[in-house]
């Protein structure tokens, strides 16, 4: 499970030198927002590094991170 969340950070990461940020962006929110799931649904014993805090705090700092990372990469202006 922790190997496809980065995973998921590095295509996010070849995306963005790629495609450009945009996408990268989006994917990487796309990533949190799983990890966030992932994070309300699976057992402590089975979430492993996505268990540092409270079940409450992982899944709202996730979440938010997920929506400021697909925030700023729609409105970050691109220049071709």
């Amino acid at each position: 499970m922790l190997v496809a969340l980065v995973a998921g950070v590095a295509l996010a990461l070849a995306l963005t030198w790629i495609a450009g940020p945009t996408a990268g962006g989006v994917v990487l929110g796309a990533d949190l927002a799983t990890a966030a799931v992932l994070r309300l649904v699976l057992p402590v014993r089975v979430a492993g590094a996505l268990a540092v805090r409270s079940r409450p705090v992982d899944v709202l700092v996730l979440l938010v991170l997920a929506v400021a990372c697909t925030s700023l990469a729609w409105v970050l202006p691109v220049e071709p």
